[in-house]
């Protein structure tokens, strides 16, 4: 796509010699002997500035306005994830709070429970009957069932043909 910007530039400032009678060194006239510093001629100095005019940087000015909208798009959805995050933040908070009550509500009721089944000490009754279960678990493993089911089992055997008669 060509860049007209820079004609545009040029044929503007044609108008504006038109519209103040000066041209771009603020003398009058369209004075053709004016010998601008580096340049030769007029239509060499018309030439650099079309050339100069081409080059502008009339498509940077649109992707910096690009580039602001697209800047101003992120810092609206930067302040709308800042909002958000205060809003899961705040929601957070409250499930936290809330955990903690059921826990505690939990405990209360588990303790509650256990005074309706056991009455008084009824921890120390739990903790007493999880000994009693340990040792009563220890001593049966020291029995021989080994031996004792092998004696059972001709027993239990001639039980269950019985049976089937």
């Amino acid at each position: 796509m060509p860049n007209t910007a820079g004609r545009d530039a040029v044929e503007g400032m044609d108008e504006l010699k038109e519209a103040t009678g000066q041209d771009a060194t603020g003398q009058n006239g369209p004075d053709h002997s004016i010998r601008h510093e580096g340049f030769e001629s007029e239509a060499e100095y018309r030439a650099y500035l079309e050339a100069v005019a081409e080059d502008a940087p009339a498509e940077e000015i649109f992707i910096d306005v690009e580039r602001a909208a697209a800047r101003e798009e992120l810092e609206r959805q930067v302040h709308e994830l800042r909002t958000e995050i205060e809003n899961l933040t705040a929601r957070l908070h409250i499930i936290r709070h809330q955990a903690g009550s059921v826990v505690t509500e939990n405990l209360r009721w588990a303790d509650a429970s256990a005074h309706d089944q056991l009455g008084d000490y009824p921890w120390l009754k739990l903790s007493g009957a999880m000994a009693a279960a340990f040792l009563v678990g220890k001593a049966l493993q020291r029995l021989p069932f080994g031996s004792l089911a092998t004696a059972a089992t001709p027993m239990l055997i001639a039980a269950a043909r019985e049976r089937r008669r």
